[in-house]
C-alpha cells in the first residue's frame, strides 16, 4: 500500500498544485511524517494521518488509497462550490426547458458537470451562462 499510496498522494498534489509545505500547514502533520509517506518510508501510515491528508487535499479517504478514482463526485465541495454549482444547475435547468431540449439524467449529469468544471477553473471560479449556453448546443459533444 505505501507504494500506491506515495504515488497516488504525489499526483493528487500535483493536480491540486500542492505542496508538501502545504500539506503540512493544513495537517497540522510534522514534516518527517509528510516526506516518509511521499518517499515510501512509511510502513503503515495511521488511519488518522491519512484522513488528513485527505481532508488537506479536500478529497475522499477513498480516492487518496487508491480505491475510488479522483473525480468531482468524490471532491468535498465548499460553501462556495456549492454555490458554483448550484448556479450552474439552475442555469442549465432554465436553458434547457426555454429552449425545449429532451436529455436523458446521464446526460443532463454530464453537463452540469462539464459546466461546472469549466467555471471552477475560472479566476475567479464562477458559473458562466455563456459556457452552459454553448456546452447544451454542443451537447453531442460530451458524453453521458
Amino acid at each position: 500500500m505505501t507504494i500506491i499510496l506515495k504515488d497516488r498522494l504525489r499526483e493528487l498534489m500535483s493536480r491540486k498544485k500542492i505542496n508538501a509545505a502545504e500539506i503540512e500547514r493544513r495537517t497540522g502533520l510534522n514534516r518527517n511524517t509528510v516526506y516518509s509517506i511521499l518517499g515510501g518510508n512509511s510502513k503503515s501510515p495511521s488511519m488518522h494521518n491519512l484522513q488528513l491528508l485527505a481532508k488537506a487535499l479536500n478529497i475522499n479517504l477513498e480516492v487518496l488509497t487508491g480505491n475510488k478514482e479522483e473525480d468531482a463526485s468524490f471532491e468535498i465541495l465548499t460553501a462556495s462550490q456549492v454555490k458554483i454549482f448550484a448556479d450552474i444547475t439552475n442555469m442549465m435547468t432554465q436553458t434547457i426547458i426555454e429552449q425545449n431540449v429532451n436529455l436523458s439524467i446521464g446526460k443532463l449529469t454530464a453537463l452540469i458537470k462539464e459546466a461546472y468544471e469549466y467555471s471552477t477553473q475560472q479566476d475567479p471560479p464562477i458559473a458562466n451562462d455563456t459556457f452552459v449556453k454553448w456546452v447544451i448546443k454542443n451537447r453531442d459533444k460530451f458524453s453521458a
